[in-house]
């Protein structure tokens, strides 16, 4: 049922002669013979011996069919073969030819094609996959091509905005990358640990995690949906990079009044601007019909000198980026989510805001405070969305708006960084008002499908516990003595849930701050530590209540 045929290389040598030492293809039988006979003709013996380096293993079968699978060595081959015979025994048929027979750049350029326009990402993972290919001296794939002939692309994809082939390479080219030719049977887990040790050198080690998140959606597709079978998937035991880039960035008071007084200004240079182009409407008709460039541009520098005193004061004052960092500081919304939110999922009178696509999937509606109803009420509709801004033209005018507050360098302040102050916040407020919001009513909030992802933001909200504490162990009615040690009653306003949960999202490089901390001056002394070190009763808070003076 099943045979094996030695197709290894053929090597000529010469004794004591190793520089004559030459080694033929298996069907390279005219090369051969030619270099034989130039051997012989010098007066050498050549000797010829086949190499174990390649084996194919082929089935033929009634009913099944037949396959073609190599072997690097006839050990190999013979475990093969001795395999097929079984499955096929019992009625088995396993095809681990598409594995040799594919490679894993036909396997990334099938994902593009078939699998990626369903997601919202394709562009992204179209720009990825043709990195790699160029890499790989492969050609690019066109992107937009593939999208037209797609049976069911993703909404955002076709509504999207194409953006045009520069031809020009941002990143920095791989060497290893160049491993998607060989056969995807063939690829192994230290192919992936050479391009991410490559590929760390040059770029952030998030960046690499996402580039094999790719990989492992593309290998597991290929052996789940597709059915390429290989012996084991070539993602097991691939070391991905350790990194942690959270941000754990709060916006203090004073920063709060530079970045609004920052946005103000940038919304009343943004409304003159729109007030000198209503004003200079025959000047840019005039300009357009200019015979030459220099022509044109004095035309529209002479008219905004002429017109800007009037501009200055006749604009109407819009409040967009001011509104929109309210926005965010109050609905802890995601870039994303803010604009793209439509006037049509808006309800001011129920103070409501409806997303009908998230970045976790799901619809939710945000819960919007009375003063930022205001606000909106100021905004113009002439536009479908509330804040008809673009993602570049929102970069851009973010870094102007950080620049005039002295948001930059070591105190940069990022667009995320304000849902990350606004969930805090919120949890903050919570803890202090009566009756509190409940870990459901912060994930309605966040928009969080995992409870886990709130952890994160509690160490965010450390200072505030530390006076909770002072509070709590101040009121004799709060704390009991047992045994000869103080603790905390039933009922008080500090949990041992809400010490651990905060000790658990410290990163590993604050615990040395925090455990200084402990040993610090003061009336109290409050350390977290995980008694797993040194014993399995889970998490325990240890208070020590002694004085210490400076």
């Amino acid at each position: 049922m099943a045979s094996i045929e030695n197709r290894s290389r053929i090597q000529v040598t010469v004794k004591n002669r190793d520089d004559l030492t030459k080694q033929f293809a298996f069907s390279a039988d005219k090369a051969i013979q030619v270099y034989v006979q130039q051997l012989r003709d010098e007066g050498l013996k050549p000797r010829l011996a086949s190499l174990n380096d390649h084996y194919v293993v082929r089935t033929r079968s009634v009913g099944a069919k037949n396959q073609c699978i190599v072997a690097h060595s006839e050990a190999e081959a013979i475990d093969i073969k001795h395999r097929l015979e079984s499955e096929l025994r019992r009625g088995l048929f396993i095809d681990y030819g598409s594995g040799q027979k594919a490679s894993l750049a036909d396997l990334l350029v099938r994902y593009l094609r078939e699998e990626a326009p369903r997601h919202k990402s394709f562009e992204v993972e179209g720009y990825k996959i043709n990195a790699l290919l160029e890499d790989a001296g492969l050609p690019r794939e066109d992107t937009s091509a593939i999208v037209a002939a797609h049976p069911n692309p993703h909404p955002k994809v076709v509504s999207g905005k194409k953006r045009k082939a520069t031809g020009v390479r941002v990143g920095q080219p791989s060497e290893t990358g160049k491993f998607i030719r060989k056969p995807f049977a063939a690829v192994v887990p230290d192919d992936f640990i050479d391009y991410i040790d490559e590929r760390c050198q040059v770029v952030e080690p998030a960046t690499v995690d996402r580039e094999i998140d790719l990989f492992s959606a593309v290998c597991n597709l290929a052996i789940d949906t597709w059915r390429i079978h290989v012996l084991k998937n070539p993602m097991d035991g691939v070391r991905r990079p350790r990194y942690y880039n959270e941000r754990d960035r709060r916006l203090s008071l004073d920063e709060e009044t530079r970045l609004l007084g920052a946005a103000r200004d940038e919304d009343r240079e943004q409304s003159i601007d729109r007030r000198l182009e209503e004003l200079m409407q025959d000047e840019r008709k005039e300009a357009d019909n200019a015979a030459t460039t220099y022509r044109r541009k004095q035309i529209v520098k002479d008219a905004r000198q002429r017109y800007l005193p009037e501009a200055e004061a006749t604009c109407r004052h819009l409040p967009l980026f001011e509104t929109f960092i309210h926005f965010q500081l109050m609905t802890g919304a995601r870039r994303s989510e803010t604009l793209t939110l439509t006037w049509s999922n808006v309800n001011l009178e129920a103070q409501t805001a409806y997303l009908p696509e998230t970045k976790n999937g799901r619809a939710r509606k945000l819960p919007l405070r009375r003063d930022l109803v205001e606000m909106l009420r100021q905004l113009p509709r002439d536009s479908d969305v509330v804040f008809p801004l673009s993602v570049d033209g929102l970069r851009k005018a973010w870094a102007r708006i950080c620049s005039k507050a002295g948001l930059t360098g070591a105190a940069e302040l990022r667009v995320h960084d304000l849902r990350h102050e606004a969930i805090s916040r919120v949890a903050e407020v919570g803890s202090n008002t009566p009756g509190g919001f409940s870990l459901v009513d912060l994930q309605h909030f966040s928009g969080h499908r995992n409870v886990r992802m709130l952890l994160r933001y509690a160490h965010l909200c450390t200072h505030h516990l530390a006076k909770r504490l002072d509070a709590a162990f101040a009121d004799d009615e709060q704390t009991t003595t047992h045994h000869g040690m103080r603790r905390l009653r039933k009922g008080a306003n500090v949990t041992l849930t809400e010490l651990v949960a905060t000790k658990a999202t410290e990163p590993d490089g604050a615990n040395q701050e925090e455990h200084e901390a402990s040993h610090a001056p003061g009336p109290v002394s409050v350390a977290l530590a995980s008694t797993s070190r040194s014993n399995s009763c889970g998490n325990v808070v240890h208070i020590d209540f002694k004085r210490r003076t400076a």
